[in-house]
């Protein structure tokens, strides 16, 4: 799917119709196996999601109160939209650090939103943004 065939919106558990189109992906097991288990829908996160014009979620991902940007997820053949959802969560946040810990096939898609990484294991990539300092 093209990227000009998707609508950013930026949503919370509190806004109607949120859980219509993110209800089905918090169960799914394609999801959970996708992420390394499930997204929460934890009280004041935001929600970038990309919805394609059937009104379905192509990606979506998570920035918690605390700065986390978490669940990072693309539906099959949309792996492009990564690096867009990421730097929309980026936009989102605001003027504030963010941190990240994902898996290392999610990492580029920070990495091109500004954030540096700070460590890696076996499995995983932890990075932060700092706010841009201005000249």
């Amino acid at each position: 799917m093209a990227p000009s065939d998707l609508v950013f919106r930026t949503l919370t558990n509190t806004d109607r119709g949120f859980y219509t189109l993110m209800g089905p992906l918090f169960g799914s097991r394609a999801v959970h196996k996708s992420l390394g288990g499930p997204a929460f829908d934890d009280d004041g996160k935001t929600w970038i999601v990309a919805v394609d014009g059937h009104r379905r979620a192509a990606g979506f991902v998570g920035v918690t109160r605390t700065g986390a940007v978490e669940s990072l997820y693309t539906a099959p053949g949309n792996n492009d939209l990564r690096a867009e959802l990421v730097a929309a969560a980026v936009t989102a946040a605001g003027d504030r650090p963010l941190h990240a810990t994902v898996t290392h096939s999610r990492a580029a898609a920070y990495r091109a939103a500004g954030f540096e990484t700070v460590s890696e294991t076996t499995n995983f990539t932890k990075l932060t943004r700092h706010p841009q300092e201005s000249s």
